[in-house]
C-alpha cells in the first residue's frame, strides 16, 4: 500500500491518502479511530504506530473515494511526528569507513518537511547541499533488535533528501537540522511491498543534469543492520526516521529542482527556494 498526507488548494488541513495508479482516494476518516491522546502524550507517531490496524479499513473507504489527482494536491511528509531522525553518515563503500563501520548524525524532528514545502534556504551566503537517500520508517518500538529481526520492525519507506549546510566550523552540530532540511515523500510503501530494501536503487538529478545512479546494496550498513545498530544505542519508536546516508553530495541553489526516484517507491521532485525568513549567516564563513 502507497499512504501519503496531503492538502487541497481549497483546504490546508492535513489529510491522509491511499495512492493508486488513478490517483489519491481520501481516507482521511479512518483517523477518528485512533485513541485519545492526553498529557504527557507518549513518544512516536501515533497513525504509524496503529497502521496494521488501519490499513483494512484505508483500503476498504479507498474503494469508496474519489480519485484525486497527484499533481492536484500539496503532498506533505508521509510521517507526521517522528521523535528523531538517524542519519547515515559515511555509510557507502566507496567511502572506504574505518574498518567498515557505519556512522550516524542527528537532525532535529523540525527539520520534516514534505516535498510541497520546497528547500528553504534559511541563510543563503553559505552553501546549501544535497543529500538523496532512502528513508526507513519504524513501525513498532524496538531497543537491541537482531539484524535477522529488525526489518520486521519496519512500517515502510519512502524518498528522502537529508539536507545539510557545508560545515565550515567544527562545533556547528545543527548543519542537518534547519527547517526543511529533512524532505520525505511522495508517499510511504508499506513494508509488505519491499521485502528486501538492499534490492532498491535511486537515480538523482538537479534539473536536467543526471547526478546520481546507485544502488542501496552498495551500503556499508545495510538498513536492516542500520536499524540493529541505532537499536543498540537508542529505543526506537513508532515513526522515527533511519536515512540511508548519501553518496552524491554537492551544492544546490535557489531556483534549482532536485528529483529523486526509486523504482517501486516513486519519484519525488522539490524546488529549491529562498526561505522568507533568509537572512545571512551569524558568523561569517
Amino acid at each position: 500500500m502507497k499512504i501519503c498526507r496531503f492538502t487541497l488548494t481549497s483546504d490546508t488541513t492535513p489529510r491522509l491518502g491511499v495512492v493508486e495508479a488513478d490517483g489519491i482516494h481520501d481516507v482521511t476518516a479512518v483517523t477518528e479511530a485512533l485513541p485519545s491522546l492526553r498529557w504527557p502524550l507518549p513518544l512516536g507517531d501515533q497513525l504509524i504506530a496503529n497502521l496494521s490496524d488501519l490499513r483494512p479499513r484505508m483500503a476498504e473507504m479507498a474503494k469508496t473515494q474519489p480519485a484525486i489527482p497527484v499533481e492536484s494536491v500539496s503532498l506533505l511528509s508521509p510521517v507526521a511526528n517522528p521523535s528523531k531522525f538517524i542519519c547515515g553518515a559515511g555509510n557507502w563503500k566507496h567511502h572506504g569507513a574505518p574498518f567498515g563501520m557505519m556512522g550516524f548524525m542527528g537532525k532535529a524532528p523540525t527539520a520534516l518537511a514534505g516535498p510541497g514545502a520546497g528547500l528553504q534556504i534559511r541563510w543563503p551566503d553559505r552553501t546549501t547541499l544535497h543529500e538523496p537517500e532512502l528513508a526507513i520508517i519504524i513501525g513498532r518500538e524496538c531497543v537491541n533488535v537482531s539484524q535477522a529481526e529488525a526489518l520486521n520492525y519496519v512500517a515502510g519507506y519512502c524518498c528522502a533528501f537529508d539536507s545539510t549546510l557545508k560545515q565550515e566550523r567544527e562545533d556547528f552540530a545543527f548543519c542537518k537540522s534547519f527547517d526543511t532540511y529533512g524532505t520525505l515523500g511522495p508517499w510511504l510503501v508499506t513494508a509488505d511491498e519491499i521485502p528486501d530494501p538492499s534490492e532498491l536503487s535511486y537515480k538523482f538529478w538537479v534539473d536536467d543534469d543526471l547526478r546520481g545512479e546507485r544502488d542501496f546494496a552498495d551500503l556499508t550498513g545495510s538498513p536492516a543492520e542500520m536499524i540493529a545498530f541505532a537499536s543498540t544505542a537508542m529505543t526506537l519508536y513508532p515513526g522515527d526516521l533511519i536515512l540511508s546516508g548519501a553518496a552524491d553530495v554537492g551544492p544546490v541553489l535557489p531556483g534549482e529542482t532536485m528529483t529523486i526516484e526509486i523504482p517501486r517507491i516513486g519519484r519525488m521532485s522539490v524546488k529549491v527556494v529562498t526561505s522568507e525568513h533568509a537572512r545571512t549567516a551569524p558568523w561569517g564563513s
